[in-house]
């Protein structure tokens, strides 16, 4: 059975925005598991990766913040740990305990360096995935005739993102 372009937006939005799964999707759709499977993949051919839109998504709606800060506190907490343990160890000599406090010091510095450099990217690609959502809410309820044209629009504009963010 032919699904029209509609059909192929609804289970992208409830894949990506509402965070069904891929079959949950399908389902709500009321299309075959195997066909919504078929679109992702034709999708990502086309540069429109919903695995990363709805990584996306998730990211600016908040949700990386909070992964961050527990990635950081869990790192702060094991740093500040090992910082103890070496303080309080009387068997290691200092030679050892400088090479040690060298190497947590690096690693810290690298972590923090890292998440500098990707976090900018992150951001940037989540805002303009939230401009973008924004906007299809605003056409839907103030002009829901121009919803089809946005639509077809929006899948040649997810190939344009991507490869945009990718540098």
């Amino acid at each position: 059975m032919a699904h029209d372009e509609k059909v192929r937006a609804l289970v992208r939005r409830y894949y990506v925005f509402d965070r069904f799964t891929l079959e949950q999707s399908a389902q709500k759709a009321d299309v075959s598991f195997g066909t919504a499977r078929r679109w992702k993949a034709q999708a990502l051919n086309k540069g429109d990766d919903w695995d990363k839109a709805r990584d996306v998504h998730i990211m600016a709606g908040g949700e990386v913040n909070m992964i961050s800060q527990g990635l950081l506190a869990g790192f702060i907490l094991q740093y500040r740990t090992t910082m103890d343990e070496l303080q309080q160890n009387t068997e290691l000599s200092a030679k050892d305990k400088v090479m040690l406090l060298a190497a947590l010091a690096d690693s810290f510095t690298k972590m923090t360096a890292a998440s500098k450099r990707i976090l900018p990217e992150v951001s940037e690609l989540a805002v303009a995935m939230r401009t973008v959502e924004l906007f299809g809410e605003y056409i839907h309820q103030h002009h829901s005739s121009l919803m089809e044209p946005f639509i077809d629009a929006l899948n040649g504009f997810g190939q344009t993102l991507n490869e945009e963010f990718k540098k």
